[in-house]
């Protein structure tokens, strides 16, 4: 079994020495950045649904006290609650958030 082993780790090597890095830095920061992207929108539907659409007292203060566990921007997503018309479209929402993040704060 140790010879198995032994065997296993030694192809893994050799494979993982011919093969390039799968993401380069600025991939990897893009992918970041995309996810967190996505991570926001998602609350920022969810706080949708929960504030305008159902006016769920609860369930909007369990959303706001999850976004400060997860330490998010309040600013960001009270930008993009109000900002932002048609929370359903990705594009606009991306829009709003790319103004909101080219923001020069003094």
């Amino acid at each position: 079994m140790l010879f198995f082993a032994g065997t296993i780790m030694a192809t893994t090597q050799r494979s993982s020495e011919k093969l390039p890095l799968l993401m380069s830095t600025g991939a990897a920061e893009e992918c970041r950045l995309r996810n967190d992207r996505q991570s926001y929108f998602s609350v920022v539907r969810d706080l949708v649904l929960a504030q305008f659409v159902l006016g769920d007292q609860e369930l909007t203060t369990r959303l706001w006290k999850d976004v400060g566990d997860r330490d998010l921007d309040v600013g960001r997503i009270v930008n993009l609650l109000y900002c932002c018309s048609f929370h359903d479209d990705d594009e606009q929402m991306r829009q709003v958030d790319d103004a909101f993040l080219s923001l020069d704060v003094l």
